[in-house]
């Protein structure tokens, strides 16, 4: 059998694995635009910060011979031939599979103008996130403007802010992290980037980038211009799947998948954050672009390629900041009917609860029992009779014995 995979993020890397170890007789070749072995994105900030490499390529730089896998790196696919099974590199050359897996991940989001300018960066892949550092780090960039204050956008910033860059966020919302933080949990994160020195402007909105050939300043559509050294996009990612133009392969902002992670086009996969999958809570159909659902979906993935009748039960959305000083986790929904929350000082624990079920909650600070709970989200659990308790410090496996004994 001749698998190919396009991408060599955690998700097609995952299926990787995954084929060798079930013992899967495929001939693997894992064709990747970066030309760098496979690497955890993630990672990128805390590999600048640290000059650690086991984190982002928390595999190993072997990996691919480990795996015997044919890896070719810097190698684009422009397109997609399924009446012929063959996928298109932008050299020219054809490469026939007999099953496909599209791992191709994201790439920036831009719905301003002027991000094709020279001098503006973004920190979507390695190659990009290198130019930026090098920069900064030759002494070219003393100041930098980030547009948006999503994940990225805030880790990046603390990056920056560490390595001496005088940096403000532009946000046009009112709140820092708006797609997934509530309020008070936003507050407290806009609280300690102040400390850290990074100065964010809230609803604030960028009209686009301004140069003739060269980004000179960030223009608002206040009219008021900022002026830096350097100039970062971080208004989202969006799906890279521009390859599978013509192909008639299923997309709408992703590659729309069923359960097994097949798309509708015989023998092809779609995993991590090209594809388009079910919310588990919500049912919501849209792309979940985070690490743990990548290597769950290419588990799957490679399963099923295995001969095995998994099924992909759903993503769920999680994010963690790291760098702040505190920790911060936002684990699925942002409200529920009922809140169960715990403050002392910047120290936040809040748990929201539908029809007597957890479905999300926000730490600030203190993160013991996160496991537990998401454990109880995952299971659907009836927590009515420990709700009281559900934010509360001392929460943990002490609680759920306590609720099994008592049933």
């Amino acid at each position: 059998m001749q698998l190919i995979i396009v991408g060599a993020g955690p998700a097609g890397l995952t299926v990787a694995e995954g084929v060798r170890r079930l013992g899967v007789d495929a001939d693997v070749t894992m064709l990747s635009a970066e030309p760098y072995p496979p690497y955890a994105p993630p990672a990128m900030a805390d590999y600048f910060s640290t000059g650690r490499e086991a984190t982002i390529f928390w595999k190993g730089k072997d990996i691919c011979d480990r795996l015997s896998i044919d890896y070719r790196s810097g190698t684009k696919v422009t397109g997609l031939e399924p009446d012929v099974k063959t996928v298109v590199l932008d050299s020219g050359d054809r490469l026939r599979y007999d099953h496909l897996v599209l791992a191709s991940g994201s790439s920036l989001y831009a719905p301003i103008g002027g991000t094709d300018l020279a001098g503006v960066f973004n920190f979507k892949s390695l190659t990009a996130a290198t130019n930026l550092i090098t920069s900064v780090k030759t002494g070219e960039v003393e100041s930098a403007v980030i547009v948006g204050a999503g994940f990225i956008g805030l880790e990046v910033a603390l990056l920056l802010a560490d390595l001496g860059v005088a940096v403000t966020i532009v946000e046009m919302m009112d709140g820092v992290m708006p797609a997934v933080l509530d309020p008070e949990t936003a507050s407290i994160v806009l609280d300690l980037l102040h400390k850290r020195g990074v100065h964010v402007r809230l609803e604030t909105k960028a009209a686009g980038f301004a140069g003739s050939n060269r980004v000179e300043q960030l223009d608002l559509e206040s009219g008021e211009g900022i002026v830096a050294d350097a100039y970062i996009a971080a208004t989202g990612v969006k799906p890279s799947i521009d390859f599978l133009a013509g192909s008639g392969i299923d997309t709408e902002w992703g590659v729309r998948v069923d359960d097994r992670l097949m798309t509708n086009l015989a023998d092809v996969f779609a995993v991590g954050d090209v594809a388009e999958t079910p919310d588990r809570f919500t049912g919501e159909r849209y792309v979940h672009a985070i690490f743990p659902n990548a290597v769950a979906q290419g588990n799957v993935a490679a399963e099923r390629l295995a001969g095995f009748d998994s099924v992909y039960e759903g993503a769920e959305s999680m994010n963690s900041l790291k760098h702040l000083g505190m920790p911060i986790m936002a684990v699925g929904m942002k409200t529920g009917s009922e809140e169960r929350r715990w403050r002392v000082g910047d120290n936040l624990r809040k748990v929201f609860v539908e029809d007597g079920r957890v479905v999300g909650f926000r730490f600030a600070g203190d993160t013991s029992g996160a496991g537990v709970l998401r454990s109880l989200m995952l299971k659907k659990a009836d927590v009515s009779a420990i709700v009281d308790r559900l934010a509360e410090p001392s929460f943990g496996i002490a609680d759920i014995a306590f609720r099994v004994l008592a049933s």
